[in-house]
């Protein structure tokens, strides 16, 4: 790394128009689709292409309500960094979801249950269901999730777009603004953060002689694995939360004018939409900026409050009107078990030292733009070390990865003081670790089938007949043909339903009985909340449900 100031991070604003236009143009889209598919009964060709034309109408403006005043000259750090994060996302997108003969395959182990999920989604909504839809996983429940990424693909396929290229594709462009994003936050440091980020794990290396994804069973996995390839929504929330941060930066603390109010309106009120970690986090920088900053709490209270209503509108649907259980609890320690010290120290490595030297930084100097952006970042760290806030307590990285990000160039401050010898020990024991990771999780030992081609072939062809909107009865697995052809089901794969905060023990039960046949599963037969059973066989089958109704012998 070279020796750039914060300040000269924030000089580089380079593409700021064409990534600020492409955002907007997907916040336009989702944001637009969702009041389009409320008034016509879901989403439809049409209703895509009327979101296309706003979409990028929108982005047209935003080019022009964007300042971009140049960047400073790429160092090789940068460059290397650059080839780094591409190189990851061609292997990581290009093979996101790959056919191989009769099957279908994904890359990540990890991205089995993700993908089903999405593509679950993805079809679902494009098949014309109504708004605000009902959960495609759960009967009797309404959609509690953040269904951004998933809408824009829904929108790609009623289009014309292949589901699987979509994927591919939104992959691709994601994983191009990111890395403009954390290079404009944070520069080639901010980008080693997030591809780099580990602990002492990797150093197995030396023992075994091959890399692996040595971190995959640890609570602090490498964030692009475990989190940018299988979070869809991070595709979008993580290089406009990183957009929204410097423009704050540039507006609040740095007197330059950033873009157009209402492109940050935009981007802010939609977020929930994508994340609601992000638009959290995002709305924590808010409200720091406007303690530290009282030349602006004029301007931030404006803000805040034109974006308040259709921001709560977002996340009333995307919580299930403020409803849904989150789990939230008490948890001192986090993930740490019985681990003790050695869980730090094998998951974070050299991480909590240095956000202690930088919370004393913030102390001693006193930087009002630091104390905002780092100093989130800091309580949100140790408050995620003290409170669970999903079922899965796993889940508080999807907040953890927005602190650290929101430390990374304050903290690269301090470390750029340090001779280069030291720079250099710090950065290689910061991100060996993660280094090895990454190289072992997408070298080409993997590939993982996730259906049978033929198999969905066959599945689509029986449910033909089956009313698009109909909930079927289905063995919850999370690679089930009628799950992976966009159909609602009864209960999904359970750790979907699980960490999604769902109440589905009352169905799960009764969907158990009759697919294991145990004492009573005739009358737990009717009492399923659904329209159909399928029987994915072979030859698949579907019956509907309603006496008499009878499940075949397999």
């Amino acid at each position: 790394m070279t020796g750039e100031t914060v300040s000269e991070f924030g000089q580089r604003a380079v593409g700021a128009r064409a990534a600020g236009a492409a955002l907007v143009l997907v916040a336009a889209c989702a944001g637009s689709a969702v009041v389009l598919a409320f008034a016509c009964g879901g989403l439809s060709a049409p209703v895509a292409w009327a979101a296309f034309v706003i979409g990028l109408a929108a982005s047209v403006l935003a080019w022009r309500g964007i300042a971009d005043p140049g960047g400073a000259a790429v160092t090789a750090w940068d460059v290397l960094m650059f080839s780094v994060f591409a190189l990851a996302s061609l292997r990581a997108f290009l093979w996101l979801i790959y056919p191989v003969g009769d099957e279908w395959r994904v890359l990540s182990p990890n991205n089995l249950g993700d993908i089903s999920l999405h593509i679950h989604m993805i079809r679902y909504l494009a098949s014309g269901v109504d708004f605000w839809p009902t959960s495609p996983i759960l009967a009797g429940a309404p959609l509690t999730y953040p269904l951004g990424s998933d809408l824009f693909n829904s929108l790609l396929l009623c289009a014309g777009v292949p589901v699987e290229k979509g994927l591919v594709w939104t992959g691709l462009a994601g994983a191009v603004l990111t890395c403009w994003a954390l290079w404009r936050w944070a520069g080639a440091f901010g980008i080693a953060a997030l591809v780099f980020n580990g602990g002492l794990a990797g150093f197995a290396i030396f023992v075994t002689g091959r890399a692996d994804d040595f971190q995959a069973d640890l609570a602090w996995k490498n964030f692009y694995l475990a989190m940018f390839v299988t979070q869809r929504g991070l595709l979008w929330a993580l290089p406009t939360g990183l957009f929204l941060l410097c423009d704050w930066r540039e507006k609040y603390f740095r007197g330059r004018p950033g873009a157009t109010g209402w492109v940050s309106w935009l981007l802010y009120a939609t977020m929930p939409l994508f994340s609601v970690h992000a638009f959290l986090f995002m709305s924590l920088v808010l409200a720091a900026a406007f303690v530290v900053s009282s030349g602006h709490r004029r301007r931030i209270l404006l803000f805040v409050g034109l974006a308040f209503v259709p921001a709560s509108v977002a996340m009333w649907f995307v919580t299930g009107g403020f409803s849904m259980a989150s789990g939230m609890r008490w948890l001192p320690g986090w993930m740490q078990g019985d681990g003790g010290v050695w869980f730090w120290a094998r998951n974070f490595g050299i991480v909590p030292p240095l956000l202690a030297l930088l919370a004393w930084r913030l102390v001693t100097k006193r930087s009002r733009e630091a104390i905002c952006f780092a100093g989130t970042g800091l309580v949100v760290f140790v408050i995620c070390c003290l409170v669970a806030f999903a079922p899965w307590e796993w889940d508080n990285t999807k907040l953890f990865v927005w602190a650290w990000l929101a430390c990374a160039p304050f903290l690269w401050e301090i470390i750029a003081e340090w001779p280069p010898a030291a720079r250099a020990a710090v950065c290689f024991a910061l991100f060996f670790s993660g280094a090895v990771s990454l190289a072992g999780g997408l070298d080409g030992r993997h590939g993982y089938k996730l259906a049978s081609r033929s198999e969905l072939a066959n599945a689509a062809a029986v449910l033909e007949k089956v009313p698009a909107g109909d909930r079927i009865a289905v063995e919850p697995d999370f690679n089930n043909p009628a799950i992976l052809l966009g159909r609602p089901v009864l209960c999904g794969y359970e750790g979907h339903l699980w960490s999604h905060g769902l109440d589905y023990k009352k169905h799960w039960d009764a969907l158990q009985l009759v697919l294991t046949k145990g004492r009573g599963w005739k009358k737990a037969l009717g009492r399923l909340e659904a329209d159909w059973i399928f029987i994915k066989g072979p030859p698949p089958k579907v019956i509907p449900l309603g006496p008499p109704a009878d499940i075949p012998s397999e």
